[in-house]
């Protein structure tokens, strides 16, 4: 059974199921270069596709991860879709998009919804010679809860959902035995957190659904004032079982009372107030559940969940024995999210997010050819790579299948040894970044338990980089530039079965420099998705004039 998995909102993307289990998945924006792309993914299908080794015409099924988030009208004419998420997080039009699609999934009423997005992709997709002609439609949340509870290995375990709002809900609970998910609670988008943490990002002057990952670091360089903490609670919290709900008067703006009060302090303590307020909700949520369920085991999904000081806080409760956090945890996850619960695959550790464009030795040549870059077949690539980072050059690596989420996982990085504090103003400028977070330290997985403190219980979702932890001395001392001013750090950790490369170059580092530690950074420019191709590497790694670049099997360095 071959099954085709695509989503059509926000960064969207496709993913390809054989018998159940992953063999593909790409999002839009890696091949059309726009950032959380949500164009209609035809790219990432054929993409998929065509790694999958499978035709159009050897398609079982075409299931959506989203069923009338895009609605009708806005699958209709993408483009208002796309000019409407320009507005930001204070539009009349999102506020009434919300309580439409709010208003629309309570009454009952969204199955004509359905019915007319269903129709609008079932002529869509009539450009390709796809066997099956009538896309099966997946709701939003249930595909975000599917990916989590189906890439853990557990059949009982809690699932938990949380983001901005899809299908009419901002949040869910299910819980998973025997192979089945059952939905037990769901919540309206009018309760939003995501949305609340959006509005903060854009008060700040950061953009909104792309940045909320800065307002996360920035909360570390303040403490959250009590009164301000006392204003926001007023607004947003934990109402047993789920969210307090916006207003739903009319639209707020900008300079309301309640956004206003945000002006009286630094933005150090906004985002501070942002981040505890976020927290202790959601924390309190994961209480409340796991409490009424009786289920320690939780997977959690939802753009809520990029927020790995979030996930730190969870994975530390007491309640709570193990935590997975699905690697692409946005909407990015949805393609995948709805084939796996259209296969009804059992639930099953992910082995690794390697899912994407592999560029081949012929790519990795022309691509150099064209740069006018020297073509140097590395004989022993692991020892020259090594020597290059203990003697602090900077590499970028594009070899491999490309890394499915937002997080780059040593295929398409840049590497550096961790020793340098001055690294995270130096390197960001090049890429032409401002950053509050520090880089993400690369590590292997069997050294976890000497660098970090609590890893045990989120050890699988630190695979992927999707946790932070408090870090130990010896890791502050060796690696400040991979410590935040908090104490923490978020690793990716490396086992040597399904990053060999990776993990034998972090021994021959260590052997060299005493620290098998790197740090990681995703190989892009400032507002540019992560690399996919080999063209696009060469155009970045020149851009950055970084020191060195592993592209396949070639090893370029940069003259002068």
């Amino acid at each position: 059974m071959i099954i085709l998995g695509i989503a059509d909102n926000h960064d969207s993307g496709a993913a390809v199921l054989i018998d159940g289990v992953p063999v593909a998945a790409v999002n839009q924006e890696r091949v059309d270069r726009v950032k959380n792309s949500g164009a209609f993914p035809w790219g990432a299908i054929d993409a998929a596709l065509d790694l999958a080794g499978v035709s159009p015409r050897e398609v079982d099924e075409v299931v959506v991860g989203s069923a009338f988030t895009p609605s009708a009208l806005l699958r209709l004419w993408p483009s208002q879709h796309q000019q409407a998420k320009k507005h930001g997080q204070f539009s009349p039009l999102l506020h009434g998009y919300i309580l439409y699609q709010s208003i629309l999934k309570k009454s009952g009423l969204y199955a004509l919804e359905v019915e007319a997005c269903q129709n609008i992709l079932e002529r869509r997709l009539a450009q390709r010679p796809f066997r099956s002609k009538n896309p099966r439609m997946i709701d939003h949340h249930r595909a975000h809860a599917e990916g989590a509870y189906r890439t853990q290995p557990h059949d009982d375990c809690l699932v938990l959902t949380v983001d901005a709002m899809g299908d009419g809900n901002t949040a869910t609970v299910s819980q998973g035995q025997g192979g089945e998910l059952d939905l037990l609670w769901q919540q309206s988008g009018l309760a939003s957190l995501n949305t609340f943490y959006s509005r903060v990002t854009e008060l700040l002057g950061f953009t909104p659904n792309r940045h909320e990952g800065k307002i996360t670091g920035l909360a570390a360089y303040a403490v959250a004032p009590e009164p301000l903490l006392d204003h926001l609670r007023q607004r947003v919290r934990f109402n047993g079982p789920g969210f307090s709900r916006m207003p739903l008067r009319r639209a707020e703006r900008a300079d309301d009372p309640f956004w206003a009060e945000l002006r009286r302090y630094s933005r150090e303590e906004v985002a501070a107030a942002a981040q505890q307020i976020l927290e202790e909700s959601v924390v309190a949520f994961v209480r409340y559940w796991v409490e009424r369920t009786g289920c320690p085991r939780l997977a959690v999904a939802g753009g809520a969940f990029a927020n790995v000081k979030l996930n730190q806080r969870i994975a530390s409760l007491d309640e709570v024995h193990e935590l997975w956090v699905y690697p692409h945890m946005g909407d990015g996850g949805l393609a995948l999210g709805g084939a796996l619960a259209e296969a009804g695959s059992p639930p099953t550790a992910l082995p690794h997010a390697f899912l994407g464009i592999h560029p081949s030795e012929t790519d990795a040549a022309k691509a150099l050819n064209i740069a006018g870059l020297p073509r140097t077949r590395a004989t022993a690539m692991i020892d020259e790579v090594a020597q290059l980072l203990a003697a602090g050059k900077v590499v970028a690596r594009c070899s491999g299948p490309m890394e499915w989420g937002p997080r780059a996982l040593g295929n398409r990085s840049v590497l550096y040894k961790c020793d340098e504090p001055e690294v995270n103003r130096w390197l960001n400028e090049k890429l032409k970044r401002s950053e509050f977070m520090p880089f993400a330290p690369i590590c292997r997985a069997e050294d976890a338990d000497r660098w970090f403190q609590g890893v045990g219980k989120a050890a699988r979702s630190a695979r992927f980089m999707t946790v932070c932890f408090d870090v130990r001395p010896e890791f502050a001392q060796r690696c400040p530039a991979a410590v935040h001013v908090d104490g923490t750090a978020r690793p990716q950790l490396v086992d040597a079965a399904t990053s060999p490369e990776l993990h034998a170059l972090l021994g021959a580092v260590g052997e060299r420099t005493g620290t098998p530690v790197l740090i990681n950074t995703s190989f892009n420019m400032h507002e540019e998705p992560i690399v996919a191709t080999a063209q696009d590497a060469v155009r970045a790694w020149k851009a950055a004039e970084l020191d060195a670049l592993w592209l396949g099997p070639y090893l370029v360095r940069r003259s002068g």
